[in-house]
């Protein structure tokens, strides 16, 4: 389905499906923008989202219109996982609920967050694909996923100047990681105007659509 200038897509089979698909998309695209670069256009940039859950499949008619879609929450968080690649800079994330019906290793995943959509408590966590990302960037994010984790539950634990060194590191291998440059910026952010250790729950809610 088309939504303005984004593709709706279900995958009925398995979340594998999704995921093969959009790394494919997102190399494509790799490769059509080297066309544009040459030519002395922009790149274009794109940023997917999925999720995986229950949902309600249905056609919405009126006089003159027709159409299929889908309604459930588990279609908005995929919604707004597409809209927080754009906060991230990474061009693949992924819910929990993905991650754990995908085969066992068959992509390079990295937990980057954990995110609770505008009127829900509960939080979810969401993973980037690495397997999206140009190949130097990937090797550089594999090479840095244990330094990235230590970093993230350091993190977590509000240990904010000791997981500010774990992300500085990632970045000193990999420059271009932008997720381990926003946990620098948010450690040195959190260290410099101080937090409420009771009331601090390292969670990002998507208060915006």
């Amino acid at each position: 389905k088309y939504i303005g200038d984004a593709i709706m897509a279900l995958f009925d089979r398995s979340p594998d499906d999704a995921v093969h698909t959009s790394v494919e998309m997102l190399a494509a695209l790799r490769e059509y923008n080297e066309g544009r670069l040459r030519a002395g256009y922009e790149p274009i940039r794109i940023g997917i989202g999925i999720n995986t859950g229950m949902m309600m499949l249905g056609t919405l008619v009126e006089a003159d219109r027709m159409e299929g879609s889908v309604i459930s929450d588990a279609v908005n968080l995929a919604a707004r996982l597409e809209g927080l690649t754009k906060l991230y800079k990474t061009p693949l994330l992924i819910s929990e609920a993905t991650r754990n019906k995908l085969t066992p290793d068959a992509f390079g995943l990295r937990l980057i967050d954990k995110v609770a959509v505008k009127g829900k408590e509960d939080s979810v966590l969401i993973h980037e694909v690495l397997d999206a990302e140009v190949p130097e960037e990937r090797d550089g994010k594999l090479a840095t996923l244990e330094t990235f984790c230590t970093g993230w539950e350091l993190y977590q634990n509000q240990q904010f100047e000791k997981a500010q060194a774990q992300f500085q590191a990632c970045l000193e291998q990999t420059p271009k990681d932008s997720v381990a440059e926003l946990y620098v910026e948010r450690c040195k952010t959190l260290l410099s105007i101080g937090w409420d250790p009771e009331t601090w729950e390292g969670i990002i809610r998507m208060d915006t659509k």
